[in-house]
């Protein structure tokens, strides 16, 4: 890694390496814990993590709200003129980005609800929803979809971005009383929501925007500190970058630490909606921290940036993906009423696990390369 040289590389101010990483050990916490809710094999990964990486999801909300403010971040401490952010424009490239590659996953989905339930209504108003990205705000849609379940995020960022415009700005020239605000309204939709806490609405309430309010604030504050740090002087000198580089690792800890806990709390979701800032602080500390102090190889860069481009389309696709082989395709072969891995077969959990990693991989490829980067490189002119 660059720090481990007596002149480091430049910190990239504009595009951390750090978030690429962030954003892979996001996917891979969401794919971990999906893949190993099908086949029970935990051999591959640390217990806590697969059975605490539902989490990532918070990682890319706080991911997401660091790279959109980044630019206006550097802008601020740069004494620069704000960047442009027109509603309009904003909003079209945040449909180029991400309906493309979601509505050939909706395509697919709907297909394989097609097929196993026949034409309803309910399918109908539930497609309805995911075309919109509502599907979070109707509970038939979100707790009891017939479509791909985990697109429920989507409605967190579809939210996030329409409010960003008017955010953005407001964050950049008074960032303490904006921040400060976004907290307040995660602190109080939370304590209103644990109130509802044993009863079935408490399911519907414990992901919604609101209650990712401060992890945005997390991530658009992340922003601010990176960008402050990442243009000093101190920034070609070994001895601070190493120290930074150190305490990416003591956040790494805490991180792991915080998994544990989520993962063996008796009231999963209750923990995880009381301690959904101590993880994002702990991921974005892990994020700025690295971000100073590590400049890895260009190699390395362009590895983790390949892999970052990939999560999209692996987040859309690898949990539905996993249930079809399973309970559809019955893969790999099984033929009793009960799956065999709540038989205790070892074996089988071992060749699911495989598979279904294997094939999670390949259709995000083909998803990627078929599907994303084509539709990306038409809409905007250039690769990727």
């Amino acid at each position: 890694m660059g720090v481990l040289s007596r002149t480091p590389a430049p910190i990239d101010a504009d595009h951390p390496a750090a978030a690429d990483l962030l954003r892979v050990l996001a996917a891979w916490a969401v794919g971990a814990f999906h893949i190993w809710q099908q086949s029970w094999y935990s051999g591959a990964a640390p217990a806590h993590w697969l059975r605490a990486g539902s989490v990532g999801v918070d990682w890319f909300v706080l991911l997401s709200a660091f790279c959109l403010f980044l630019p206006w971040a550097n802008a601020r401490q740069r004494g620069e003129p704000l960047p442009s952010c027109r509603p309009a424009d904003f909003y079209r490239r945040r449909v180029a980005r991400l309906l493309p590659a979601y509505y050939a996953n909706l395509l697919a989905s709907f297909l394989i609800a097609l097929k196993r339930h026949g034409w309803s209504r309910a399918l109908g108003l539930d497609l309805a929803a995911h075309l919109t990205l509502t599907q979070q705000l109707f509970p038939r849609s979100y707790i009891g979809a017939l479509l791909n379940g985990v697109t429920w995020t989507l409605t967190v960022f579809a939210l996030f971005y329409l409010v960003f415009p008017l955010l953005a700005p407001l964050c950049a020239k008074h960032p303490l009383p904006t921040l400060g605000a976004l907290c307040l309204v995660q602190a109080g939709y939370s304590q209103w929501a644990l109130h509802q806490y044993g009863t079935g609405e408490y399911a519907l309430l414990f992901n919604q925007f609101p209650a990712f309010c401060g992890v945005l604030a997390v991530g658009m504050a992340a922003a601010l500190i990176f960008a402050e740090l990442a243009h000093g002087s101190w920034t070609v000198r070994f001895a601070p970058r190493a120290a930074c580089t150190a305490l990416g690792v003591a956040a790494f800890v805490w991180l792991d630490r915080c998994m544990r806990l989520q993962a063996w709390a008796a009231e999963y979701q209750q923990f995880q909606l009381i301690n959904r800032m101590p993880l994002a602080l702990a991921a974005a500390a892990m994020l700025v921290c690295f971000g100073l102090g590590l400049t890895p190889p260009r190699p390395v860069r362009r590895a983790l940036a390949w892999l970052s481009a990939l999560t999209y389309s692996f987040y859309l696709w690898h949990q539905q993906l996993t249930v079809f082989l399973k309970y559809d395709l019955h893969l790999p072969a099984w033929t009793s009423t009960t799956p065999p891995n709540q038989q205790g077969d070892t074996v089988w959990m071992q060749q699911a696990h495989a598979l279904y990693w294997t094939a999670a991989i390949a259709v995000t490829l083909a998803a990627y390369y078929g599907v994303e980067k084509p539709i990306a490189k038409r809409l905007h002119g250039k690769k990727g």
